[in-house]
C-alpha cells in the first residue's frame, strides 16, 4: 500500500496566546485557519496543506518547548535582518554547513520555542 497524507500539522506550546498568535501572524506572515480558546491553527505561507497549531499551556509548570521546526526560506540575510528589525531574539550566528550548500540561523518565538530558519542551494 502506498500511504499518503492529507497534511501535515506541527505544534507548538505557549503560556501567552495573545503574543504568541501576533509573533506567528505579524512577524512570520501565517494565516490563521482555525481559532479557539485553546488552539489555534495557522497555515504556513508557500505551502499547501501544512499546518502549525498554537497550543495554550494549562499544565502545570512551565510549558514544553518545541526546538525542531525548521522554516526553509529563498534568502536567510534578508530573513535574519528582518527579524531583527522587529527585535526577534536571535540564537547565534548564521551556520554554513557548504557541503550540503545549507545555511541556518536559529531564532525564538515569543513562548521560547527555537525555530531554524534555512537556505539551502538549489
Amino acid at each position: 500500500m502506498k500511504q499518503t497524507y492529507k497534511n501535515i500539522l506541527s505544534f507548538v506550546w505557549t503560556s501567552n496566546m495573545e503574543k504568541t498568535r501576533a509573533f506567528y501572524t505579524d512577524i512570520l506572515g501565517f494565516s490563521i485557519v482555525f481559532d479557539s480558546d485553546g488552539w489555534v491553527e495557522c497555515a504556513i505561507p508557500g505551502t499547501q496543506n501544512a499546518f502549525l497549531a498554537l497550543n495554550r499551556w494549562a499544565g502545570e509548570g512551565r510549558h514544553p518547548v518545541n526546538e525542531y521546526l525548521t522554516l526553509s526560506v529563498d534568502n536567510l540575510d534578508e530573513f535574519r535582518k528582518n527579524l531583527e528589525t522587529k527585535l526577534v531574539p536571535l540564537q547565534g550566528p548564521v551556520r554554513e554547513f557548504p557541503e550540503h550548500g545549507m545555511r541556518m540561523f536559529k531564532f525564538l518565538d515569543p513562548a521560547g520555542n527555537v525555530l531554524t530558519a534555512a537556505e539551502v542551494e538549489t
